[in-house]
């Protein structure tokens, strides 16, 4: 029976898992929204539930001071050496600037408003769709070893990057670049999704504030 059961759950997962990736590639930034809501359906109506989150990487962290602490820096630098070193690389290459225009920080309640976005939609979701479901199962449909999360690690980066091409192909390109960081900090920690959530959030936090005090424009222009 149990083993029925394993079954059905990995061909649903295999559906899920296809069918996420054509809503992205066909949708973009709406096909996210809808993978998401089909992943976090399957999560909270699964008998397995604890089982599944422990497999998408949600586990408790050791210590929570390390934690916080050391995404917070990784998420600082990450975003920092994104703007001052590849953006300027990756607009001159392309030709042309990364669109923020759809990001309005005008006013306090607006950044604040995009700094929770920022946790909650690009952290918490983002990480649990691209990293924590999507890594693991595409890995887990290969051959399950290093080659295979590698593989996963590429594919994800890729289709996490083409959401945002709201933001122009440079924007892509950069998301996609950003994408792979967080994958290899997903990977690099063991498969514990509480790292790319939280370095996922700084890298957010970091941007958002970078933006809203003006320095977007000076950073690029450090060393190019």
């Amino acid at each position: 029976m149990s083993v029925f059961k394993n079954m059905i759950t990995e061909k649903l997962e295999l559906i899920i898992t296809v069918l996420s990736i054509l809503l992205i590639m066909a949708f973009r930034e709406y096909g996210e929204i809808l993978s998401i809501t089909i992943v976090i359906l399957y999560l909270r109506v699964s008998k397995n539930r604890k089982e599944l989150l422990k497999s998408i990487g949600v586990k408790r962290p050791k210590n929570l001071f390390t934690l916080v602490t050391l995404c917070l820096f990784l998420g600082v630098l990450i975003e920092l050496t994104t703007e001052i070193f590849f953006n300027p690389i990756i607009e001159k290459l392309t030709g042309s600037k990364i669109d923020l225009s759809a990001v309005d920080l005008s006013s306090i309640e607006k950044y604040l408003t995009w700094m929770v976005a920022g946790f909650v939609l690009g952290g918490l979701m983002e990480e649990v769709l691209f990293r924590g479901f999507l890594i693991t199962r595409i890995s887990k449909f290969l051959k399950g070893n290093k080659t295979s999360d590698l593989f996963a690690l590429i594919a994800t980066s890729i289709l996490f990057g083409l959401c945002h091409l709201y933001q122009g192909w440079s924007g892509v390109i950069s998301t996609g670049l950003v994408g792979l960081m967080f994958g290899i900090i997903f990977l690099a920690f063991n498969k514990n999704l509480w790292y790319s959530i939280l370095a996922h959030g700084f890298v957010n936090m970091t941007a958002l504030t970078i933006l809203y005090f003006g320095y977007y424009d000076k950073l690029k222009s450090l060393i190019f």
